[in-house]
């Protein structure tokens, strides 16, 4: 008789992120429910914002190509062929900017969570200061080590749990500057001698088409470049009011003498 316990099952592996995103639903939630009505109109603008943003945000290389006349359906064709060989060229840039959409749509995100969350934290009451410990001298007892910890224990409660937000935001502004600069031209490697023949060509083509696509390809890139200026100028903004409203509660729960 084999007396050895049967091996446990696997247990399965946990999704954090569903999780996560269930956590800020709840919170974004209970925000909504709390906010004041001149609040709940601003976050409700806001969601619409970023809303359309979402619905904007992917750029598409390849959209239909409608001919209702013999000519102008023999174009569409023609059209059709040059935009299938031009993939190589088109969908790399395409994605470079659907890549920094996607960050600048996430920080938007996360900044609309954390004026929302910095909403809640201004319009909630600060809650009363712990008594102060007796001063040493005049008779009264020093305060001793387990006094002090209970007093740090009352301040850390009265404190605001961090948010996710505010700690992601700082995160964002490195991807926003590494994904802001879309290029148009890359390495086309080649090992045999039909790829470098085809690379050769590709050179050759985007070479002619650098006064079709540079300036668009310039253009987007300023305004990348003053999107993530603006965004970062607003992360810096909201780490201000942060400290502004940490030295506040700071001030009112800080014992009289």
């Amino acid at each position: 008789m084999n007396d050895t316990a049967p091996d446990p099952a696997p247990q399965p592996a946990i999704e954090v992120g569903p999780i996560l995103d269930a956590l800020r639903a709840e919170v974004r939630a209970r925000r909504l429910a709390s906010a004041s009505p001149a609040e709940d109109a601003i976050q409700q603008e806001i969601q619409r914002a970023l809303d359309e943003i979402e619905l904007h945000r992917v750029v598409s290389a390849h959209w239909p190509l409608i001919g209702h006349t013999l000519p102008q359906r023999a174009m569409a064709v023609i059209n059709k062929l040059v935009r299938r060989y031009l993939r190589w060229y088109i969908n790399p840039i395409v994605e470079q900017q659907n890549a920094y959409n996607d960050t600048v749509a996430r920080t938007l995100r996360l900044l609309a969570e954390s004026y929302a969350d910095l909403a809640a934290q201004v319009a909630q009451p600060a809650p009363p200061a712990p008594a102060a410990p007796p001063p040493p001298g005049g008779g009264s007892p020093a305060p001793d080590a387990a006094q002090l910890q209970r007093l740090v224990a009352q301040r850390a409660a009265a404190e605001p749990p961090a948010p996710l937000p505010d700690i992601e935001l700082r995160a964002q502004l490195p991807q926003l500057r590494l994904r802001q600069g879309v290029l148009a031209h890359w390495p086309l490697p080649a090992s045999s001698l039909p790829q470098r023949a085809v690379a050769l060509l590709n050179k050759l083509v985007r070479q002619y088409l650098r006064w079709y696509i540079n300036p668009i390809v310039e253009q987007q890139n300023a305004a990348n470049a003053a999107i993530t200026q603006g965004l970062a100028s607003f992360v810096r903004l909201d780490a201000e009011r942060r400290g502004s409203a940490a030295q506040a509660r700071a001030a009112s729960r800080r014992p009289a003498p």
